[in-house]
């Protein structure tokens, strides 16, 4: 029969590693995961600004304008519009973009790209943005002007959407960008694959991609469904990280698959859509009745209302942000236990930790509210904290 340790044992464990694993916390750290932290609250009202701005100053009727010279089929002339209104808020939002998209990474030197590199992959995203976008802004126009209940049409018509883009995203989408290979490392791969096997994953893949010709900073995550699940690693990580820090950090990895955490996320995603939706809908119709003939739009049948609608969805998902990150960091730490109680390996999990939070400059010890509110991930502090207590639990029984 086994008795829980005293209280004192664990504090000596704790204590006999604790210099191994403090995190070296600089100033620089502190001045960029605060601008960090201020770009994403200004990030999010200089986007209400511009959809507010393309409505007000009558961008948007005379998109429409344009679109409905074009054709009068209504989805083609919400599709052309959509097309329109992508462009329009990407030059709008491209001084912003272009500060915390490239001139502070450089700041921080964590890019590995110049100027017309970063430009041709904002170029990369503008055109495959506009072509998802043109199609979804048709189909939810021609929800709007056909159904009575559209918001409930547009959530249903997400979950077949949602879940095909899972599966498209890391063979179509993803290779735009950068090129994935199958990991390179025999000795690693086979060391992963076997763990896969331990941990039930069958047709397991894992590749690696070159994500050092855009940044320094490291990552690894699961992606796609089906014939397309996978687990990808930065070729950043796979330079900067031992095997035992690799291997730790996939059997987190693997957690989420294990967990099936991808799906949870998505039924989560979906829940948070429908109270969007529905909270959304009951203030579009007003806000077109009270504000529409200022901004030349004619009905909430209208495809010049859509930045509205843009409008109370960005403000809906910005106030469920952390109900969202909440549930993220619920299952970012079950993916932690798992990969600990599948790999054993704490301490390379708890090295592996602080590479991650000095080689991308996070502070590791966030403000409670900013972790609150914007963190998908525990703070690093807390899960180098956890690692370490859970293997102390070990040690000591």
């Amino acid at each position: 029969m086994r008795y829980p340790p005293p209280m004192h044992v664990f504090g000596l464990l704790l204590l006999s590693t604790a210099g191994k694993f403090d995190i070296r916390v600089t100033e620089e750290m502190i001045r960029h995961s605060r601008i960090r932290d201020i770009l994403y609250f200004a990030g999010f009202a200089y986007g209400i600004g511009v959809l507010l701005l393309v409505l007000a100053s009558g961008i948007s009727s005379r998109l429409r304008d344009t679109a409905s010279r074009v054709t009068k089929k209504p989805f083609i002339v919400a599709a052309i519009f959509t097309a329109l209104f992508v462009v329009a808020t990407f030059v709008l939002e491209l001084p912003l973009s272009f500060y915390s998209g490239y001139v502070v990474p450089h700041q921080f030197n964590l890019s590995n790209q110049d100027l017309p590199q970063w430009l041709g992959e904002q170029l990369k995203g503008l055109a495959i943005s506009i072509v998802l976008s043109a199609v979804a802004g048709g189909l939810v126009m021609l929800a709007i002007q056909r159904i009575q209940r559209w918001w409930l049409a547009i959530w249903l018509g997400s979950i077949p959407i949602t879940i095909f883009m899972v599966v498209v995203t890391p063979i179509f989408i993803d290779p735009v960008f950068n090129d994935f290979q199958p990991l390179k490392d025999q000795v690693l791969a086979k060391r992963l694959l076997d763990m896969a096997g331990r941990a039930g994953i069958e047709g397991s893949r894992v590749y690696q991609v070159d994500k050092s010709r855009q940044t320094k900073t490291m990552n690894a995550y699961v992606t796609g469904i089906g014939p397309t699940k996978r687990i990808v690693m930065w070729d950043t990580l796979l330079a900067k990280m031992s095997h035992d820090e690799v291997v730790a950090v996939m059997g987190h990895e693997m957690g989420h698959y294990v967990l099936h955490h991808l799906w949870k996320g998505i039924a989560f995603g979906l829940a948070i859509g429908f109270v969007m939706l529905f909270l959304a809908h009951r203030f579009y119709e007003l806000g077109i009745a009270r504000w529409g003939a200022r901004w030349r739009v004619d009905s909430p049948r209208d495809p010049a209302a859509l930045p509205w609608l843009l409008v109370l969805l960005s403000l809906s998902t910005f106030l469920l942000s952390p109900a969202i990150n909440s549930f993220s960091r619920w299952e970012e730490r079950q993916a932690d236990t798992f990969g600990l109680q599948l790999t054993g390996l704490n301490e390379p999990m708890a090295t592996a930790f602080i590479k991650l939070a000095e080689n991308s400059k996070a502070n590791p010890y966030p403000h409670p509210f900013i972790e609150f509110w914007r963190y998908s991930h525990p703070s690093i502090g807390k899960r180098v904290k956890e690692v370490l207590r859970e293997g102390a639990s070990e040690t000591a029984r």
